[in-house]
């Protein structure tokens, strides 16, 4: 019994004293590509680990026999170093059987920049270094160890200087992040590397599809929006549609490691800020929103949110506190969506309910998702960083948010297809409304003037649309007198040739001659039928020159280049009852009036300048057609009307009458 005791004792003896003895004859973890007899060897293993920074640490004669050992698959955040920033380095050693072929190291991710060394001699490196305080995204990478000299078995000392930013550290894991370290053969290496490559394109699959559809159906919306102008909605739309597009494809570059997580941050920020502002655009014109206070709110914060990354960048806070401020500024806008549309369909809105689903989808996922991700940032959970789950596994992998966003797209294009189908139906009905209203319009309004005995009269009439809202009418009297009656209806369209038509009727149905009564019995007919105003000139002339004149608002006649002062009363329409003053001119014989509506003074060139009054007053003696040819010519935006009167005299009226 004490021999067997004594052997116990003494086996524990040895096997302690062995555990002691170990680490200090390893100069780092060693993988032998001689005894493994591969053309490929996994480096996956126990690497030595420490902290700081000493460039004699690259070399191959350097002691790190009391470095500490870490696995070289997972984080150093896992094993100890939790919150770690700065400097760090990993050494290993490969066993190289012979130096005579072309070998390569192929390196798992290692968060954020780092250098390679192979015998003390810089290989390559990965990401940025200080000075440089831009990061990207971790990647495996491959580099090629220069031939031996030799061509028998050697060793190869790799070490590795790891840069973790400080920024980062408190939520981002530093160091290796991930199985994968191979060395072997170079060609079989970087054929490894192009499988790796192979597949990350496969799990990004449905993000190139989103990116080129989304592309697709953004220019087609903007078509719509060319074919249709006045409907911004369609314009409002592109916009977003482009916009997640141009954020899909910096997705893609950014997981390429391709793009600064700083200048990603930036960039999708204008690019997030431009698909809420122009949701928030887009459904306020579809849903016909009144912009109140809290959109403008909402357009305000999406507007800030590039500004968020820079509270990082510039060391002003944490990231986390960045992140969360980026979320902050888009939520707004997608609770304003959302209460918008929830209140709208209960309201029963037919174009609510279409998008309620749709749109609930995408924007409470985002919602949902940043809430989660900066709980995670701020270390509140840990079971969830995204909800964008990879449910369905084909060939590549289907994401949740993908999905989301190709439903969404997919609907919303359904949707205003359906809404352009629609509106193109609406304008055939309207349009055949505008012909028949063109062709009542040119009976009521004369395309040339009636035969009035001792005047010369000319008229030009050029509607800015199908129809318009200007008229005039000349009366001639059995007594050699003339009416003259020429106005302007506010607005265009449609409706203005409406209310043309009931004051050319009120007109021809008028027995009074004077001026002034003839403007109250319109403005009476006129008053709460209309939702606007007229504005109209009246002058009555008498067969020996004597001239009244009433004006309601309007702009005043020139006589022989200078233009009449009359005194100006209030539009049509306005007030139930309406006086007008008169005021009195006399004619002589080849005195000339011009009546013009506001067209031609508001004529307007492509540099956004008025023709203004003192250029009417200018032309306002030459002929009607020449005095409408310029206004047009210049840039027309409203009806254009002259009506331009000569008065021959009473010896040629009382002569063509008898």
């Amino acid at each position: 019994m004490r021999v067997r005791n004594g052997f116990r004792l003494l086996t524990r003896f040895a096997c302690f004293t062995f555990l002691l003895w170990l680490p200090a004859q390893l100069c780092g973890q060693s993988f032998n590509l001689q005894t493994d007899r591969q053309p490929v060897t996994s480096l996956d293993g126990l690497w030595r680990f420490h902290t700081g920074d000493d460039p004699q640490w690259a070399s191959p004669s350097f002691d790190d026999s009391q470095w500490p050992l870490l696995r070289s698959n997972e984080s150093w955040n896992l094993q100890g170093y939790k919150g770690y920033s700065g400097y760090a380095w990993y050494r290993f050693t490969i066993q190289v059987p012979n130096g005579g072929e072309a070998l390569s190291v192929m390196l798992a991710p290692i968060r954020a920049g780092y250098q390679v060394y192979a015998n003390g001699k810089l290989i390559g490196g990965y990401g940025y270094m200080p000075p440089q305080r831009l990061s990207v995204l971790s990647r495996p990478e491959v580099y090629d160890l220069s031939p031996a000299t030799n061509t028998g078995p050697h060793t190869v000392q790799i070490a590795v200087r790891v840069w973790q930013f400080p920024e980062w550290a408190a939520y981002a894991p530093g160091g290796v992040l991930a199985p994968g370290n191979v060395a072997g053969d170079s060609l079989l290496i970087h054929r490894q590397m192009q499988a790796s490559d192979a597949a990350h394109l496969s799990r990004s699959i449905n993000t190139y599809a989103y990116c080129i559809l989304a592309l697709l159906f953004g220019l087609l919306v903007l078509g719509l929006f060319l074919l249709r102008p006045s409907e911004r909605e369609y314009l409002w739309f592109a916009l977003l549609l482009l916009a997640s597009a141009a954020d899909a494809a910096l997705n893609i570059a950014f997981s390429l490691a391709t793009v600064p997580v700083q200048v990603f941050d930036v960039v999708e920020g204008c690019l997030l800020g431009i698909f809420q502002i122009a949701g928030l655009l887009f459904f306020s014109n579809v849903l016909h929103v009144r912009r109140n206070f809290w959109w403008r709110f909402a357009c305000v914060t999406a507007f800030l949110t590039p500004v968020t990354p820079f509270l990082y960048i510039l060391d002003w806070t944490s990231v986390p506190v960045s992140g969360t401020a980026a979320v902050l500024c888009t939520l707004p806008s997608q609770l304003w969506v959302l209460a918008v549309l929830v209140r709208r369909a209960a309201r029963k809105d037919v174009n609510a309910r279409l998008l309620l689903i749709p749109v609930l989808l995408v924007y409470g996922f985002t919602a949902v998702d940043n809430l989660i991700g900066i709980a995670f940032q701020f270390g509140w959970q840990s079971w969830a960083l995204s909800l964008n789950l990879s449910f369905v596994h084909f060939s590549f992998q289907l994401g949740l948010k993908d999905l989301l966003f190709t439903i969404f797209a997919f609907t919303m294009m359904v949707f205003l297809i359906r809404r352009f189908s629609l509106g193109r139906r609406e304008e055939e009905r309207l349009s055949g409304e505008l012909e028949a209203a063109r062709s009542m319009q040119s009976l009521l309004v004369p395309a040339s003037a009636p035969h009035t005995p001792g005047f010369a009269v000319e008229s030009v009439y050029l509607p800015a649309s199908e129809v318009g809202g200007d008229f005039f009418q000349v009366q001639p009297g059995d007594d050699g007198s003339l009416l003259i009656v020429v106005g302007d209806v506010s607005g265009k369209g449609l409706k203005a040739a409406m209310t043309v038509s009931t004051i050319v009727g009120a007109l021809r149905n008028e027995k009074e001659r004077g001026p002034a009564e003839v403007l109250a019995n319109l403005n009476r007919v006129l008053h709460g039928q209309i939702g606007g105003f007229v504005t109209c000139c009246a002058a009555f002339i008498s067969a020996d020159g004597a001239m009244t004149i009433a004006n309601a608002g309007h702009l005043s006649p020139y006589l022989n280049g200078e233009e009449l002062a009359v005194a100006a009363g209030l539009p049509l329409g306005m007030l139930a009852e309406g006086t007008y003053e008169l005021t009195v001119y006399p004619l002589s014989a080849g005195d000339r009036l011009s009546f013009m509506s506001d067209g031609v003074v508001e004529a307007r060139n492509t540099n956004g300048e008025l023709y203004g009054f003192e250029r009417t007053q200018q032309i306002s003696q030459q002929t009607a057609a020449s005095i409408a040819e310029i206004a047009r010519h210049f840039g027309q935006e409203d009806d254009i009307t002259v009506l331009r009167i000569q008065f021959v005299g009473a010896e040629a009226v009382v002569s063509e009458m008898t």
